[in-house]
C-alpha cells in the first residue's frame, strides 16, 4: 500500500553486517537527550551497543541494588543478545541500561560493566551497588565477581527452579514427575531448599537423599549427582540461598521484553 511504501522510504536499510551507521535519530531520545552512549568493538568483528538517557544512568548509580536480565529472542541480527540492567527505586526496577551484545563471555561482560563503570565516573559518580540479583549464567557470574568484588551476587529463584526443572526434563524424568506423587515432592523439595536458612541447606539435601524411597532414589540418582556436584560444589550456596532476602527473583525485568519483538527487529 501506499502508507507501507512510505514507511519504507523512512526507514533505513537493514543492515547487511554489524558494521553499519547508527542514523542520528536512533541516537538519541525524543527529547533529543544523548542515548546512545557507547559503540565499540570488543574484539575483531564484534561489536557492543549501550543504550541509556541521563536519567536513566542517574536512577541506576543512585539505587543500591541492580538486576541483571538477557533476552535473545528479541536480539537483532549479529548479535548474541539484548542485556539489560534495571535500578530499584520505590521499590520498582526501571530498565535503566540496554546493551546489545555479541556474546555471552565473561569478558564480553567485563568490558560492559567497566564501560558503565566510566560513564559513572565521568558523571562524579560511583556504580558500586550493594547487591545484583541475575540468572547463572556461566559467563555472567565470574564477570560479576571480578568487577563488583564487594557485592552481595543473589541468583534469581525463579531460574533456579528453571534449571532444576529442565535437568528433570534431560534426565527423563518428565512423566514421572507428572505422574509419581513421591518423586515429584522429593523435586519439590529439592526446589525449596533456597528458602532454608543457609546454615541447614547442605543438611536437609543429604537428608532428603538419604530419606527418599528407594525407588525413587533410584530414579533420581541422576538429578541427586548433579544437585550435589552443581549447586553444592560449582555455584556458592550463598548466591542460590534466598532465605531473608525482600527480592527473591529478577522477573521484576520481565515485562520489558515483552514489548521488544515488536520494537526491535
Amino acid at each position: 500500500s501506499g502508507l507501507n511504501r512510505a514507511r519504507r522510504k523512512l526507514t533505513p536499510t537493514l543492515p547487511t553486517s554489524n558494521l553499519f551507521d547508527i542514523p542520528p535519530g536512533y541516537q538519541t531520545t525524543a527529547s533529543g537527550e544523548t542515548f546512545l552512549i557507547c559503540d565499540k568493538m570488543v574484539s575483531r568483528k564484534k561489536r557492543m551497543l549501550i543504550f541509556s538517557s541521563p536519567k536513566q544512568l542517574q536512577l541506576l548509580f543512585e539505587s543500591s541494588m541492580g538486576f541483571l536480565d538477557g533476552t535473545f529472542y528479541a536480539t537483532p541480527p549479529f548479535f548474541d543478545q539484548i542485556f539489560t540492567i534495571h535500578g530499584l527505586k520505590f521499590d520498582c526496577a526501571f530498565p535503566c541500561i540496554f546493551a546489545v551484545l555479541p556474546d555471552r563471555k565473561k569478558a564480553t561482560y567485563q568490558e560492559l560493566f567497566q564501560e558503565v563503570k566510566s560513564i559513572a565516573a565521568s558523571m562524579g559518580q560511583i556504580w558500586q551497588p550493594d547487591q545484583i540479583m541475575s540468572d547463572f549464567e556461566t559467563g555472567l557470574m565470574p564477570a560479576v565477581s571480578a568487577e563488583f568484588p564487594l557485592c552481595v551476587h543473589k541468583g534469581c529463584f525463579y531460574h533456579y527452579s528453571q534449571c532444576l526443572y529442565r535437568r528433570i526434563q534431560s534426565t527423563g524424568l518428565a512423566t514421572a514427575y507428572s505422574q509419581d506423587e513421591a518423586l515429584r515432592s522429593c523435586c519439590k523439595k529439592l526446589m525449596a531448599l533456597p528458602f532454608l536458612p543457609i546454615n541447614e541447606v547442605e543438611n536437609a539435601f543429604y537428608s532428603l537423599r538419604t530419606t527418599a524411597d528407594q525407588e525413587v532414589k533410584k530414579k533420581l540418582r541422576d538429578l541427586f549427582l548433579y544437585f550435589d556436584d552443581y549447586w553444592l560444589n560449582t555455584v556458592p550456596v550463598e548466591m542460590w540461598n534466598i532465605h531473608g532476602c525482600d527480592h527473591r527473583t529478577n522477573n521484576i525485568c520481565e515485562g520489558i521484553y515483552n514489548l521488544m519483538p515488536t520494537s526491535i527487529d
